[in-house]
Formats: C-alpha cells, sequence, structure tokens
C-alpha cells in the first residue's frame, strides 16, 4: 500500500494500516504531521527505529503479534522504561487480529478515549497501567470502562 492509498482509508483502515511492529498506532501520535509512520517511511526518513522493526523486518512479519518469542523485553517492549501498553496492544493484536484492534481503538476514540493527550510524553488513556490485563479491558470496554470511572 502506497501512503497516497493508505490517505484515502476510513480511520480504522488507517489505524490498522499504521500499527507500527512494536504496537505503536502511528495514525494516532502526536509526531504524526511530520512522520509518516514505521510502515511508510524509509530507514533514513526515521530518527526513531526500534529492535522490534528490525527484528521484523528480518523476519518478514507485519508485527510482533506474529513472533513466537513476544514478548522479548527488549526496546519499546522493555515495562521499566515503556509501561505496558505496547505488550498489551500486541497481545491484543495476536489474540482478536488487528482488524479488531483497529476497530476497538477507532471506536475508543470515538468515546473520548484519547491515545496521546500529552504530546511530548507521547501518553494517554491507554498509560499509567499496571498490567496488560487492565490495558487489553479498556481496548474491550472502553466506553463502559469511562462510565464507570475506571480509566
Amino acid at each position: 500500500m502506497t501512503y497516497e492509498e493508505y490517505s484515502a482509508l476510513g480511520e480504522a483502515e488507517k489505524i490498522a494500516a499504521s500499527v507500527a511492529p512494536c504496537g505503536l498506532i502511528c495514525e494516532l501520535c502526536s509526531e504524526r504531521s511530520h512522520c509518516k509512520g514505521c510502515n511508510f517511511s524509509k530507514q533514513n526518513e526515521i530518527e526513531c527505529c526500534c529492535f522490534q522493526r528490525k527484528c521484523c523486518d528480518e523476519k518478514s512479519f507485519k508485527g510482533c503479534w506474529e513472533c513466537v518469542n513476544f514478548p522479548c523485553g527488549k526496546d519499546m517492549h522493555d515495562v521499566s522504561v515503556h509501561g505496558v501498553r505496547l505488550l498489551a496492544f500486541v497481545q491484543y493484536i495476536k489474540e482478536n487480529g488487528l482488524k479488531r484492534f483497529s476497530e476497538r481503538i477507532s471506536e475508543n476514540g470515538k468515546n473520548g478515549i484519547i491515545y496521546h493527550r500529552d504530546p511530548k510524553n507521547y501518553t494517554g488513556d491507554y498509560d499509567g497501567f499496571g498490567s496488560m490485563e487492565e490495558v487489553i479491558a479498556l481496548i474491550e470496554n472502553g466506553k463502559e470502562m469511562l462510565k464507570n470511572g475506571k480509566a
């Protein structure tokens, strides 16, 4: 898919097409105005090139959700640095598929669950949880969690 074809997609389809190998959602990133994201940028166009992108490229994987060694704990999947959000995203995709993931993230966004609230630190409503299960519950039950004040 070219970047031009990508630009013509609907919201959920753009989210699905933009999920980076590590689980970041490039379509929703606050850097989007000057970055095409991992899936549409060449190596020399991106300042950050994480272990996951390089590893998935070497293995011809679209993302870590295709890898039997997930989670590796390296770089973007180092919980002590990045928390559990990306691990939960990848696990959700592994279990439910990229289409379901992107639909849930899109729906949650329409219901006020924000991917990036803080453009400096790249954090939002999916961050700050203590377990992957909590993030997965927000992905799956976002609107209900908002009503109950748990997000």
